[in-house]
C-alpha cells in the first residue's frame, strides 16, 4: 500500500479550485493511504483563525480532513523539512510548492500536484 502525504498548500488549492478529493483514487491502481502531518494541521488552523478567503478555504480543508478520515502523522518539524525526512519510495508528497517538488525529485521521491487548476499529475 502506498501513502500520499498532503501538504497545506495542496489541500487549500484542492478546495479553492473545487477538485474532488477522490481524484487520488482514480490515479493509482493500488490502495492508497491519505496522511497529513500534525504540523500541516497546525498551519491550517493558524490560517483558519484569520479572516478572508484563505481562512474559509483552510476551514473547509480541516473539515475535509476529518470527513475523509485522513491519517494524522505526529511530528515536530515544520512540514517541508519533515517531508524530506519522512518520504520514501512508498510515499508520494502532494504539494504545489515547486521548490519542494524539485528537492524531492532529486531524492527520487514522487510528487502529486495540481496542474491547470483541475488536473492532478504525478511527477
Amino acid at each position: 500500500m502506498g501513502r500520499i502525504l498532503l501538504d497545506t498548500n495542496f489541500l487549500i488549492d484542492l478546495i479553492k479550485f473545487k477538485v474532488e478529493f477522490e481524484k487520488f483514487l482514480e490515479i493509482f491502481e493500488e490502495p492508497i493511504e491519505l496522511s497529513i502531518l500534525s504540523s500541516s494541521i497546525k498551519e491550517l488552523e493558524k490560517i483558519a483563525s484569520g479572516k478572508g478567503k484563505s481562512s474559509n478555504l483552510a476551514k473547509l480543508a480541516l473539515e475535509t480532513i476529518k470527513l475523509k478520515k485522513v491519517n494524522v502523522l505526529e511530528n515536530e518539524e515544520e512540514p517541508d523539512k519533515a517531508f524530506l525526512s519522512i518520504a520514501d519510495k512508498n510515499t508520494i508528497i502532494a504539494t504545489n510548492d515547486s521548490k519542494l517538488r524539485k528537492k524531492l525529485r532529486k531524492l527520487g521521491i514522487k510528487t502529486i500536484y495540481l496542474r491547470g487548476k483541475k488536473r492532478l499529475e504525478v511527477g
